[in-house]
Order: structure tokens, then sequence, then C-alpha cells
């Protein structure tokens, strides 16, 4: 008896420190849950970052699609360029076969010269040849005979006849030859003139590509690293703001852990706290309402008896705390202990021991 009623003082003592442990357990609380609260607003600081973050990056992917537009537009540019030189350089490989074919014919018309002039060569020689053979100076002797005047009348007549139709034909041929000739120097003009132009269209064309691609291939070297440092500056950005999300995540996975351990040491000592006010409830009901059994004279018939009604020969105090939390103090009752020696042969002694 003594025992257990050591065991409820000392269960009393533990209650009397159950409050203040209570209060620190609210505060643990109380902070975890600030805590819990200032976490939350950083998650959600974090993620309005991130969201901007997200709205610059998709500001930087329109920019680089708009310099991409860009660059295709100089693109077709650079090829309308190339397509004017390759119009050019077929335009001057045309000029050169119609200079070839104007060589050509050139060659072919002083050929057709030469052999004009070959004619007229022999024909003038034939013509002097018929001059020294049939002109009447060459005979030394002039016959009086009719036959010979006639023959060198009809001889006169004939080479007459043939020098004025040699005449007629050179003069054909040299208005013959005098027409090539203006045709070729006309030519070798227009040729001339278009071989100036074609070289001045061909300067000018290499010029205006040389200036375009020295433009344009600055501009793509400008654009290059304006994008690589855009570029660079956006993954800077990327990595610096999931570094940051990495950190934040760990420490809300932190600080959930510790809601968690909190709120599981909140519960355990809930429940440490119900069984201690059940423990205390059985006390205060067993402290009120004391039984004490006791034995008959006869040592046979057990009985129930109030404490009230029990004859009084020693008495043991019963103290309770004046913690907080207990709604009544028990009054102090006196546990009754009787001995009664046994009358009967046996001579054994009941003890009577209250409950």
């Amino acid at each position: 008896m003594g025992e257990h009623i050591h065991g409820l003082e000392l269960k009393l003592t533990e209650l009397e420190k159950f409050p203040e442990r209570v209060r620190v357990m609210d505060n643990a609380l109380m902070r975890s849950d600030s805590q819990c609260w200032l976490l939350m607003e950083e998650v959600q600081s974090k993620e309005e970052e991130l969201q901007k973050a997200a709205l610059q990056i998709e500001k930087l992917e329109s920019v680089t699609l708009d310099m991409q537009c860009e660059i295709e537009s100089l693109k077709l540019d650079l090829t309308t360029l190339e397509q004017r030189l390759f119009d050019a350089e077929s335009f001057s490989q045309h000029t050169a076969e119609y200079k070839v074919r104007i060589e050509k014919q050139l060659g072919e018309h002083e050929l057709q010269l030469q052999e004009a002039w070959k004619t007229i060569d022999h024909l003038e020689g034939e013509n002097k040849q018929l001059k020294k053979e049939y002109l009447p100076g060459r005979a030394p002797k002039q016959s009086s005979s009719t036959g010979v005047e006639q023959l060198d009348k009809t001889v006169e007549h004939d080479g007459h006849a043939n020098y004025e139709r040699g005449h007629e034909i050179l003069e054909k041929m040299g208005k013959q030859n005098e027409e090539p000739e203006l045709i070729i120097e006309q030519l070798k003009v227009e040729l001339r003139e278009q071989k100036l132009k074609a070289k001045e269209d061909a300067e000018d064309l290499t010029q205006e590509m040389a200036e375009l691609r020295y433009q344009i291939t600055g501009m793509l070297e400008e654009e290059y690293k304006r994008r690589s440092c855009i570029e660079q500056a956006a993954i800077q950005q990327i990595q610096q703001l999931e570094a940051q999300v990495s950190k934040e995540q760990r420490k809300l996975s932190g600080a959930l852990r510790q809601l968690q351990e909190s709120h599981e040491l909140a519960d355990t000592q809930a429940t440490e706290i119900k069984k201690l006010k059940d423990a205390l409830g059985r006390l205060n009901s067993a402290m009120n309402l004391g039984r004490v059994c006791k034995s008959c004279s006869c040592g046979f018939c057990p009985m129930l008896v109030e404490l009230s009604n029990c004859s009084i020969e020693g008495s043991l105090d019963l103290r309770s705390s004046d913690a907080s939390n207990i709604d009544e103090t028990p009054p102090e009752n006196q546990a009754l202990v009787e001995w009664h020696p046994d009358e009967a042969s046996d001579g054994a002694a009941v003890n009577n021991v209250g409950c």
C-alpha cells in the first residue's frame, strides 16, 4: 500500500511539472508555425521570381526569333545579290561568246576580202596580158592587109570591152569590200562599247558584292556576339535561379520535416497528457471513494465497509499537489489497518488491508 501511494505521489509530482511542459511545447509549436509561415512566404516570393525569370526567358526567346528573322532576311538579300552576280557573270559570258562570234565573222570577212583582192589581182594580170597581146603598138610593122586591120579592130574592141567589164567587176568588188569593212568597224565599235559596259557593270557588281559581304559579315559577327552574350546571361541567370530554387526547396523540406517532427512530438505529448489525465482521474476517484477490506471475527466472511465506519488504530496521511490543472483538491484521508488475532483452533492471523 505504501509503495502504491509513493508511486501515486511521484505521478502527482510529475503532474505538477506537466503545465510547464505543455507551455514549452506550445511555444515550440508556435515557433515552428511561424517558421513554416515564413518559409511559405519565401517560397511564394521565389515562385514569383521564377515566374519573372520565365517571362524574361520568353522575352529573350522572342528577341532571338526576331534576330533569326533578320538573319533570314539578310540571307535572302544575299541570295538576291548572288543571283544578280550570277546574271552579270552570265551576261559577261554571253558578251564574250558574242565577241568570239563577231571575231569569227570578222575572220570570215577578212578571208573573203583576201579572196576578192586575189581575184582583182588575177583580173588585172589577165587584163595586162591581154593588152600586151592585142594592142596594135606591139607589131613592128603594120600590115596593109584588110584582115589584119579587122583583126586589130576586133582585138581592140574585145580588149576594151574586157577592160570595162573588169573595171565594173573591180568597182563592185570594191563596194562589196567597203561594206564589210564598214560593218566590221561598226561591230568593232559596238563590241568595244559592250566590253566597256560589261566591264563597268562587273566592277560595280563586284564592288557592291564586296561591300555587302563586308556589311553582312560585320552584322553577323555583331549578332553572334550579342546572341552569345544574351545566351550566357540567360544561362547564368537560369543556373542562379535553379540553385536558389533548389536551396529554397531544401530549406522548405527541412522546415516541413521539422514541422512534421514537432507535430509528431505534440501528438506524443498529447497522448501522454491524456494518459496522465486519465491516471489523475482514476487517482482522484480512488482517493474520493476509498474502500477497506475487513474480515469478520470468524475469518471467513469478507466485507466492505466505509473508512468512516472503521475503528481507528493508525492513520497514514495522503498529500495531494496544488497543480493548476487539477480541478478538485482531494481531502485528507486516513487508511486504517486493523489486526485481529484469530480465536480459532488453528491460531492463524488475518491481515486486513485497505484497498
